[in-house]
């Protein structure tokens, strides 16, 4: 009974939104739009990956109010001062909050492990986002 509440346990946190504990989340709201920041420590399993899907319950309405998303890469050696943007092709978010990104192309073009990745995505306040 115990192994299987175990298995339960990883399949379940693997799934959603558990997947990788290299990704953190910080909601703030500045006037009147909610920012999101997902930082990604970049390992070499994450780029290996053929997909990974960021679960998080900050943005119901995106249908109906819309969002901006842009994502940047720091790689300088200065940690989080330094970012420089880049495309997001291949990056898709679903209502009300899943980020799908596909790690093994950043690979393909230069990501390396340690590098950071950042997502910052903005949406009016509205009903239960920004929480």
């Amino acid at each position: 009974m115990k192994k299987t509440a175990l298995f339960f346990l990883l399949v379940t946190s693997s799934l959603f939104g558990g997947a990788s504990e290299n990704i953190t989340f910080k909601n703030e709201q500045v006037g009147e739009m909610c920012f999101t920041t997902i930082d990604i420590n970049v390992t070499e399993d994450w780029l290996k990956k053929e997909f990974e899907l960021i679960e998080f319950n900050s943005y119901p309405n995106i249908r109906r109010q819309g969002f901006l998303m842009d994502m940047f890469y720091s790689n300088a050696g200065f940690g989080k001062s330094q970012w420089t943007e880049m495309d997001t092709r291949g990056v898709y978010m679903q209502s009300p909050g899943t980020i799908y990104l596909e790690p093994y192309r950043y690979a393909e073009s230069g990501m390396q492990p340690g590098w950071l990745l950042r997502i910052s995505i903005m949406n009016p306040v509205g009903g239960d986002s920004c929480k």
